[in-house]
Order: C-alpha cells, then structure tokens, then sequence
C-alpha cells in the first residue's frame, strides 16, 4: 500500500490545479496550499497549512473550483468533479457547498 509520504505529486501548488481566474478568487491563505493538503482535506487530516486556514479560505477555495470545467452537480449534464483534486464526494469544497445551500 502506498503511503500519503510515498506519492510526489502531492507538492503540485494549488494554482496549477485551477484554471482561468480561479488562482485570484483564493485568499492569500489559501494560495499557499499545495495538492497534499486538500487531500488531507478530503480525507479529514490537516497540515500545519490546512490548520491555518478559516471559513471565508475554504470558501474561496470552492469559488475558485466552481470555475473549473470538471464543476458539476447531481443534475447536470455532465458530471465531472465538483471538487480541488480527488474524487467526489471530498474536502473542503464540498463541506463549503453544503453549508451555503442549507
């Protein structure tokens, strides 16, 4: 089994992972995190960056990804992730997207 420590794409910045203007919707925060930690995230772990991070980080973090041509919902089209970088239902951006439609 491979280990989290194991996989090197894990230091890919979170901005090559966004596309268009997505890297300016995020906080200055959140434009720190790299892959590793929205798969901590996703997998409810943290990092000493994800442990930094507030509401309004996650939330920029899940505008940023609403822009990216894999965004999708149950009723759509095409579905592809509605999520940073695993498979969803994951991370912080679906927490963020439940809470703002409740």
């Amino acid at each position: 089994m491979t280990e989290f420590a194991d996989v090197e794409n894990f230091n890919t910045p979170i901005a090559d992972l966004l596309e268009g203007d997505g890297f300016s919707m995020l906080t200055e925060t959140a434009q720190q995190l790299l892959e590793g930690d929205l798969y901590a995230l996703a997998w409810k772990n943290n990092t000493a960056r994800t442990d930094a991070l507030t509401v309004r980080d996650l939330t920029s973090i899940e505008e940023a990804f609403s822009q990216h041509s894999l965004h999708g919902t149950s009723t759509s089209p095409v579905v592809g992730a509605a999520c940073c970088c695993t498979c969803t239902p994951a991370c912080c951006c679906t927490a963020v997207s439940v809470i703002r439609s409740a």
